[in-house]
């Protein structure tokens, strides 16, 4: 899977060789490189691995220009016609290398992109970053001595000696309340995940983020007829698969298939674009005690011939193998599903190099967990409630992790010092208190893309498929398909009680009516059961008391509770979904910040030929 890093400031010999280093699971197939000095004089070095999908070289250079690219790319503006494999790089590199460089056109031209990619442009005395629309593909960036460091993958950036390795002060409590880090802001200090749909600019040692999509500002101010809106919404999915399908067009893409409406509604499109293909499809079960998906699995396998392959996933599966999936997630992810991210990428590794999921239905149409938030704010606040906040402690309430927790779990110290609940309350407000959307529905959506989507969603899909070198693309997270999500009033995404209503209108034709018909259950990984079975005795080993407290970020006691089930009466006090959330900080932990970094070879870089 191909990554994108690289520096920019005083020079450091060999820090580009052992940023690689650090990201060698990602590109078995070689590296390339790109470097030179500005006009200025700072040193400019772009790294690439190079990708199994696409081998050719993504990175050119031109007098004192750089660029490279990671992911593909797509024209926006071309949204009739036949759909080509991407922008190729000479192509990108003509438009902002060969032509003057005034700031700009330069982000006129980069603001213009589509695609699920992240992308690096050094002219003249500047240096720019620029992340995809939607966020598939994710970049990492610091400031250290002066040197802008960059890598997507965190790792990367602690080849250099400059940058440290220190927990920030506040992320613990935003990953157990959210069970992952929302926003700008990584568990390390000093270290920021560049948002989507946002443009770096680093210059003289300093610098700037803004964000240059902002999707909220197209919601409908004049609806259509109400039976268009599925139109469009079946035309922008038609044309998100397409672009997705042209990008390895000699090798058919693999599909991950869940028997809910978003992978069924890409897969049936995916199939009747491609039907003289039988297209690869993946799912996983958890065995046969457990609730499954299969039947309607089943009934889109059946419809679309399918070669099918059943994943089962037990803890005596994957246990050995966790400390690496978690290495490979850089910032932990406290939801469990990433393991069978994982495995299921590792399985259609073996035929494909691009897999197709149906990530992002429920941010962008309405899935059914804003249906909580709705009921609040129709009701108001509780007693004990009042005052300019409750939205959004009740927002952080329904993702039911462990923000309830957090005065009896963590050290009363450490939250103090992170902030308090003041803390968790700022991360949400500018979002309830945002001008646009007006609508509530389609505010509580933006906040579902922006927090939920970018930093959790495609975020651990990316590491772990890229972990296992295959490209992921998402056709319902697409630029296109965000925009369109605007554009539709929020009465035809959730009509009443039904979510998704407008996707659900728009593929009725081509999946099931099972499936257009059942309520959203998701991927419930059975953590739960496992912790009273498989997992017991590996929790208990690492949540030990003696080993809690050498840490001395939790409470011991409290665990020890959560351990022994002692609470279960609770409602929504899910002992599983917690305990995993624990033992995947502490394993983070003790990788990412306490152990050594593997760094015993440093692989070759080769030039890369200007296109």
């Amino acid at each position: 899977m191909s990554c994108l890093f690289g520096y920019c400031g005083p020079p450091a010999e060999g820090l580009l060789a052992r940023m690689a280093a650090l990201l060698a699971h990602r590109c078995p197939l070689g590296w390339e490189r790109a470097s030179g000095a500005n006009v200025v004089g700072e040193t400019v070095e772009i790294g690439h691995g190079v990708a199994r999908w696409n081998q050719a070289s993504q990175l050119a250079q031109r007098d004192h220009a750089l660029l490279g690219l990671g992911g593909v790319l797509f024209e926006l503006d071309e949204t009739t016609g036949p759909v080509e494999r991407g922008i190729p790089l000479a192509q990108l590199a003509d438009r902002l290398l060969a032509q003057p460089g005034q700031v700009a056109h330069i982000a006129s031209t980069l603001e213009r992109l589509s695609g699920a990619f992240v992308l690096a442009l050094s002219r003249d005395d500047s240096i720019y970053l620029l992340r995809d629309p939607a966020g598939v593909k994710v970049l990492y960036w610091t400031v250290r001595q002066g040197r802008l460091l960059f890598a997507s993958e965190i790792k990367a950036l602690f080849a250099d000696p400059a940058v440290p390795r220190r927990m920030r002060a506040g992320a613990l409590p935003e990953y157990l309340s959210f069970s992952f880090v929302p926003g700008a802001g990584t568990m390390f200090e000093g270290i920021e995940e560049l948002q989507p749909g946002s443009i770096l600019h680093f210059r003289q040692g300093r610098a700037t983020v803004r964000r240059h999509f902002r999707f909220e500002a197209l919601e409908a101010e004049e609806p259509r007829l109400s039976e268009e809106y599925p139109a469009l919404v079946r035309s922008a999915l038609e044309r998100s698969v397409a672009e997705c399908l042209a990008v390895d067009p000699q090798r058919p893409p693999a599909a991950f298939l869940s028997g809910g409406i978003d992978s069924s509604a890409v897969l049936a499109i995916a199939a009747r674009q491609r039907p003289a293909t039988a297209i690869p499809t993946f799912s996983v079960h958890f065995g046969a005690e457990y609730a499954r998906e299969n039947e309607f699995v089943q009934l889109m396998v059946d419809r679309y011939r399918t070669e099918h392959r059943w994943l089962e996933v037990r803890p005596t599966d994957f246990l050995e193998q966790l400390r690496e999936i978690i290495w490979r997630l850089d910032d932990p992810i406290g939801d469990p599903v990433t393991v069978p991210n994982y495995l299921l990428a590792q399985a259609a590794a073996q035929v494909a190099d691009v897999v197709l999921n149906g990530e992002g239905g429920d941010p962008c149409f309405g899935g059914p967990k804003n249906l909580p938030m709705l009921l609040a704010r129709l009701y108001g606040p509780l007693p004990g409630e009042s005052g300019s906040s409750w939205l959004e402690r009740h927002y952080l309430q329904a993702f039911q992790r462990c923000y309830q927790d957090l005065e009896v779990l963590l050290d009363p110290a450490l939250l103090r010092d992170a902030g308090g609940d003041a803390a968790m309350v700022g991360l949400l407000q500018p979002f309830f208190q945002a001008d646009r959307p007006r609508d509530f529905v389609n505010k509580l959506m933006a906040m579902n893309i922006r927090l939920k989507g970018a930093n959790l969603i495609l975020v651990k899909v990316e590491k772990m498929t890229a972990a296992n070198g295959v490209l992921a693309l998402p056709p319902l997270f697409s630029r296109r398909i965000v925009e369109t999500s605007m554009i539709c009033p929020a009465g035809v995404k959730l009509a009443g009680a039904v979510e998704k209503s407008v996707l659900k209108q728009a593929v009725r034709d081509m999946v099931p009516d099972a499936i257009v018909a059942r309520p959203k259950s998701g991927m419930m990984v059975p953590v739960r059961f496992w912790f009273q079975g498989d997992l017991r005795r590996y929790g208990e080993k690492l949540l030990a008391r003696r080993h809690l407290q050498r840490y001395g970020f939790f409470n011991p006691g409290y665990v020890r509770r959560l351990l022994n089930y002692q609470m279960e009466g609770v409602p929504g006090l899910r002992h599983g979904l917690k305990l995993w959330m624990l033992i995947t900080f502490l394993l983070w932990y003790e990788q990412m910040v306490e152990a050594p970094l593997p760094l015993s070879t440093t692989p070759a870089l080769r030039d890369a030929p200007s296109p």
